[in-house]
């Protein structure tokens, strides 16, 4: 039996896999339904996702059901009242168990509660299966708890909230070599994924290929170098050598070691990175 659970699912948090978990115990094949196309038709403002595209398969992988993905177009359904959408999803995905959050609200203008969709299900042959909001002392877990959490550097809210550590997906780029210039080379990760961190300095671990280096990483305008620069993600990896551009790279940022500060001097720069790496291993061997 197919069973299909509806939401964003943009953080792949822990409120989420509870959904997922809950399907599991309905039906052997589970489904993650999420709609494409609905911010532009929405017209919300871009912003980078909190869970990368390359990385979420291997986060499924390990929850209950190991549930796939399914996109819909929101076009397709935002005119929908609740029972047309769950004919639509027995008819398309075989559903006959659909799981939602106790706050879920959907069909035409987002007028359905669960209730209504309850309801709606019973003459469409669906179950509705309603999940209650898993919280801790702040209140319920929610995609925009993690994204505030993860602006303001609390790594360790941000696990608490995904139920695992926030990962960094990208491409090792080309920098400017400042930093091999000062004797500490960087790892510059471009055409990033999804959301990284606040500004700051954090202990990670840099996975590349095959391996998983300890790192530290600087995610800032970097001023000491000077003004008007972007917001450049860059990882000192940690007893490593070797040639890593243009090769994929995830940061698992584990904990900000400071905030990010300018400096009288690169030399000055360089002793506070030393002791940063220090920090870092630290944290890293905890």
């Amino acid at each position: 039996m197919s069973v299909v659970c509806l939401g964003k699912f943009d953080a792949l948090h822990r409120g989420h896999r509870a959904l997922a978990a809950c399907a599991a115990t309905f039906g052997e094949s589970v489904h993650l339904v999420c709609f494409s196309g609905m911010a532009e038709a929405l017209g919300w403002q871009p912003r980078l996702p909190l869970t990368a595209p390359t990385d979420r398969a291997r986060i499924l992988a390990s929850w209950p059901g190991a549930p796939s993905e399914v996109a819909l177009p929101f076009a397709e359904i935002r005119d929908l009242d609740a029972g047309a959408f769950l004919r639509l999803i027995s008819h398309r995905l075989g559903a006959t168990t659909v799981v939602v959050g106790e706050d879920f609200r959907g069909g035409r203008g987002r007028h359905a509660d669960v209730a209504a969709f309850v309801a709606a299900g019973r003459s469409a042959g669906v179950s509705v299966q309603a999940v209650a909001a898993v919280a801790d002392d702040h209140g319920p877990v929610s995609s925009t708890r993690v994204r505030s959490a993860l602006a303001a550097g609390d790594l360790a809210m941000v696990e608490s909230l995904l139920g695992r550590r926030h990962r960094v997906m990208g491409t090792v780029v080309r920098g400017d070599g400042r930093g091999k210039k000062i004797g500490i080379p960087t790892a510059n990760l471009g055409h990033r994924e999804n959301q990284e961190p606040g500004p700051g300095v954090y202990a990670a671990w840099a996975c590349l290929a095959d391996h998983r280096i300890p790192a530290v990483v600087n995610i800032g305008n970097v001023p000491t170098a000077g003004e008007d620069r972007p917001l450049t993600v860059e990882a000192h990896l940690l007893d490593w050598q070797g040639d890593c551009y243009d090769a994929p790279m995830a940061l698992e940022c584990v904990q900000r070691i400071r905030t990010e500060q300018r400096f009288a001097s690169f030399s000055d720069l360089v002793a506070q990175i030393h002791i940063d790496v220090h920090k870092a291993r630290s944290i890293l061997q905890a």
